[in-house]
């Protein structure tokens, strides 16, 4: 029985980090939205629907997009953090 705990004693767990495909995602979007507010500041003023613009539009997409990002992270965090409770109390 001890040599069961020892070997969970070595295996310390890695913190939860968001992926390369977080930042990666998030970070293009708002690089192509940057670049698009500073060289196309026409195109982002053309309005679509009433005030609406699609600078407008462009952010709520960015901002969905994040949160959309953040979520499937934190539910994956919470399946692995589940998964190694049940495996330490195993």
């Amino acid at each position: 029985m001890a040599q069961q705990h020892a070997s969970l004693l070595h295996h310390r767990p890695r913190p939860h980090r968001p992926g390369m495909s977080f930042a990666v995602v998030n970070g293009l979007t708002f690089g192509l939205h940057l670049l698009l507010a500073c060289s196309a500041a026409d195109f982002m003023a053309t309005r679509v629907w009433g005030e609406t613009t699609i600078g407008v539009l462009a952010l709520l997409i960015q901002g969905s997009l994040l949160l959309w990002t953040a979520a499937r992270y934190d539910r994956r965090a919470d399946e692995r953090g589940a998964a190694r409770e049940q495996e330490l109390e195993h």
